[in-house]
């Protein structure tokens, strides 16, 4: 039995329809994800694309002198094992902004499917 017209359509279309449904998927410049993203962090997805490094410092027990408070460090044993896991916690919970860009965007890999079916208004 030959293929109807219609039929030849959608398998015309079927890479396009597969590549929506590609796994972690990443938007592409001019689809409307992309511009949801944009709304929803006030970043460009591709902001870090030109960072290699990251610059921004995070704390240390080698340097929370600059982060914390001299004020607050004055009554603290800064050299217990305590005060050590404090700052390692410090560190393990702050992000900076590369940190906190790529984690935005893989939240919002996992959006993508559930993004795939809806129209630009929806």
């Amino acid at each position: 039995m030959p293929l109807q017209p219609s039929d030849r359509k959608k398998l015309l279309a079927l890479p396009f329809f597969l590549s929506k449904r590609a796994e972690k998927v990443e938007p592409q410049i001019g689809q409307p994800e992309m511009e949801l993203f944009e709304q929803l962090t006030g970043r460009d997805y591709f902001e870090d694309a030109t960072d290699v490094l990251d610059r921004e410092e995070k704390i240390t027990e080698f340097n929370y002198e600059d982060f914390l408070n001299p004020e607050l460090l004055k009554g603290i044993d800064t050299e217990s094992d305590d005060f050590k896991l404090f700052i390692k916690t410090l560190n393990f919970y702050s992000k900076t902004r590369l940190e906190k860009h790529e984690q935005d965007k893989e939240i919002f890999r996992e959006l993508m499917p559930m993004l795939a079916g809806l129209t630009p208004a929806e």
